[in-house]
């Protein structure tokens, strides 16, 4: 719901099984049915991954489950094994297609062979330059779709093939139960040396040679458009409400700039947006250079922490100047907090009165979920008040 109030076109996720995020709850079938609904309400659509590369037992389970998403009208089907896409044009009626990241594409002679063979969109691999998709763009059907990941955590193994996980400790990242060992410190020593070890080291600290950079490429708007990307993916690995939010809205309103090419100047409260919420040190991934030039490995594993969601605004009553809330965090009388619309960079505010749902006054609001009403110039259903 937050994706789609804050301006995506599509929101992707998965059932409970053949997607790549095993970590997470994911969708029951009437939460996936509640989601395509509230989608399709607003004019936009919903993508069901079915990305990872399953044995011959998972696939018998298959069928019942393209059955679900067939009848609760899933809009596309992202795979990357070519059986599950057999099965996806076996048991979907005119099923719209689109091939995962997990796939590796990465030359129009790929991108033709699966065009031929049902694929409408192709989310290349993420080693590409923006030099070689724009060559690879001029040679494949202008009719095929190219999506690229623009923002959020990449992973250091090819496309995501990751074998570390599996090895460590026995969780299979190709299933989507990837344990995330990239991100853990390392330290490398010479093999010969074993009598009077030389430690090798990065920093003193040690080394994270495994640990990416987040893509970030919400200045480069204008290159990614112009090499003749259909679709920008956000990365979204068990994020927040609020990352979703904040993403979204920022890469929305980056690219409903471009519609005026001419005129276009990037605007830095787009950057600031993205930096307010919790992110690994940023970079262009390897849109710009390839990764033997720049590896986009971090400097500091640390995640850099985002804004405090203090509450959403269910709903504004303009009359009385009161926004009636639903806490996420603490939040009290005379705190200094800022608020984000639909379509608008934040605007910082200073927190009125605080009436409880009985109206009667209150200092703060202190508890989970808790409803309380705020005294507000201005708010509407949806905003979110968040910490400076």
């Amino acid at each position: 719901m937050y994706a789609i109030d804050y301006g995506a076109d599509a929101v992707y996720c998965a059932l409970d099984r053949f997607g790549m995020r095993t970590a997470s709850d994911n969708f029951r079938s009437e939460e996936l049915k509640t989601g395509i609904e509230y989608a399709h309400s607003h004019g936009k659509k919903l993508y069901l991954t079915l990305n990872t590369m399953p044995k011959d037992d998972e696939l018998s389970l298959l069928p019942d489950y393209l059955s679900i998403a067939d009848k609760l009208n899933t809009d596309a089907y992202i795979i990357s094994d070519p059986g599950v896409l057999e099965y996806v044009k076996e048991y979907v009626s005119n099923p719209t297609i689109h091939l995962s990241t997990q796939a590796n594409t990465l030359n129009s002679a790929a991108c033709r062979f699966w065009y031929k063979n049902g694929v409408k969109r192709i989310v290349l691999a993420r080693e590409l330059s923006l030099s070689e998709i724009k060559k690879l763009r001029q040679n494949i059907p202008p009719e095929l779709e190219i999506e690229c990941f623009v923002h959020g955590a990449m992973c250091v193994s090819y496309s995501g093939r990751c074998l570390l996980s599996q090895y460590y400790v026995n969780r299979n990242a190709n299933n989507g139960n990837c344990a995330q060992p990239c991100r853990w410190k390392y330290y490398l020593y010479e093999e010969k040396h074993t009598a009077n070890a030389i430690q090798a080291e990065q920093h003193p600290e040690g080394t994270y040679l495994f640990s990416s950079k987040d893509i970030c490429m919400i200045e480069h708007i204008p290159e990614l458009i112009d090499a003749g990307i259909n679709s920008f993916k956000i990365e979204g690995r068990v994020k927040s409400a609020y990352y979703t939010a904040v993403i979204t809205n920022a890469y929305r309103m980056a690219v409903d700039d471009y519609n005026d090419p001419k005129n276009y100047k990037f605007n830095p409260a787009y950057l600031k947006e993205v930096e307010s919420v919790s992110h690994r040190e940023y970079d262009t991934g390897y849109f710009f250079s390839s990764p033997s030039e720049n590896a986009n490995i971090v400097k500091n594993n640390e995640y850099i922490k985002d804004k405090a969601f203090l509450c959403t605004v269910s709903e504004y009553d303009k009359n009385q100047g009161l926004a009636k809330c639903i806490q996420r965090n603490k939040l009290s009388v005379g705190e200094k907090a800022n608020i984000l619309s639909p379509g608008t960079t934040g605007r910082d505010i200073v927190i009125g009165r605080m009436y409880d749902t009985d109206m009667n006054p209150i200092k703060s609001a202190p508890h989970a979920k808790m409803e309380f009403f705020i005294e507000a110039d201005s708010a509407k259903s949806g905003d979110i008040i968040r910490g400076v």
